[in-house]
């Protein structure tokens, strides 16, 4: 493919990006800002090619950014909780389960998490779920760097594995 092709293409995502950002459509409302976010990320990528990520701990509470994507994938800013066991500083990859306060189906309660971690705000004193339907496995670089380092008490931990393992296996758990 030529890279006049290549450059064509690109003009038309352009295109359908404008399109899409002024529809009046909410979701779309800071499609601007994440594009532009997402291609300095991506021009960062090729300047620091195999930098080292920080090591996170597995019930680890993170926040990020999952920016905006398709349908009713997760969007925007969340905090979400560390799943893997064994991180490396050479990883750029992790698990995490977002945090929402919206209940519903295959979600699961994780009391006022979010006021443990930040008592002197009111906009984190409600009730917070784990989204189990929104699993993901994310760049490190979606992470905002946060002074605090709360890690998830075993009862939640706990709850959470034996509700992945009644969603996604046959496995039961008496």
């Amino acid at each position: 493919m030529s890279v006049s092709t290549k450059i064509n293409k690109i003009d038309i995502a352009c295109n359908n990006f404008k399109k899409v950002h002024i529809s009046g459509d909410p979701k779309f409302n800071k499609l601007d800002e994440w594009l532009e976010k997402e291609s300095n990320i991506f021009q960062n990528e090729l300047i620091h090619s195999g930098k080292t990520f920080k090591k996170l701990t597995r019930g680890q509470v993170i926040k990020v950014d999952f920016g905006i994507n398709i349908g009713s994938e997760i969007c925007y800013t969340h905090f979400a909780i560390v799943l893997n066991k064994n991180d490396s500083i050479y990883c750029d990859s992790i698990t995490i389960l977002p945090i929402t306060s919206k209940y519903g189906k295959n979600r699961v309660n994780i009391g006022k998490l979010l006021h443990k971690i930040y008592p002197n705000s009111k906009k984190y004193n409600l009730t917070c779920y784990v989204n189990l339907t929104q699993i993901r496995t994310i760049s490190k670089t979606r992470i905002f760097q946060d002074k605090k380092n709360y890690i998830c008490s075993n009862n939640i931990l706990d709850k959470i594995d034996k509700k992945i393992v009644e969603n996604y296996t046959n496995i039961t758990i008496i």
